[in-house]
């Protein structure tokens, strides 16, 4: 195994380590990096300020129920609200990405206690949209495709 040691200021040197890794620890680090990746994959493309990474994100990750409820059940309600409210202070006119990051705050304190929540709290009424006078596509997805989990009794319809 290859290992990194910093010595004297910049210089940094490489030493082969005979020393054996355990399945325990490389599960551990596959572990910490699963969670490192979905806690900051929206900040990194927040921090790039690139537009077509943050048309991505928006589309494939805040506005998509499925990654939502991942995130939700890997790292918790309050980092897919965080998320959100990164990404509006890029972009603050982003009328769905806001109707979603306020219906997950209003339904963080039951979704924190179960997850499976998430997917009723947005179909029983938080993305109802009954004061727009134009339904955003976005969000008739999303609440589509809670509604098909809360069916599907949370098993996304793989059962």
């Amino acid at each position: 195994r290859l290992t990194r040691s910093s010595n004297e200021g910049d210089r940094a040197d490489m030493k082969f380590s005979s020393e054996r890794r355990n399945d325990k620890n490389v599960e551990s680090e596959a572990v910490d990096l699963a969670n490192y990746a979905w806690k900051h994959s929206i900040v990194h493309v927040c921090e790039g300020g690139e537009n077509g990474q943050l048309d991505t994100a928006r589309n494939d990750q805040l506005l998509d129920f499925d990654w939502q409820i991942m995130k939700i059940k890997t790292v918790g309600v309050m980092e897919v609200i965080r998320d959100g409210q990164r990404y509006l202070r890029l972009r603050p006119n982003d009328r769905p990405v806001h109707l979603i990051t306020h219906a997950q705050k209003l339904s963080a304190p039951a979704v924190e206690k179960d997850p499976h929540e998430y997917s009723s709290q947005l179909s029983g009424g938080r993305l109802t949209m009954m004061y727009e006078t134009n339904p955003y596509p976005e969000i008739v997805k999303v609440r589509e495709t809670a509604e098909h989990y809360c069916l599907s009794r949370g098993s996304g319809g793989k059962e």
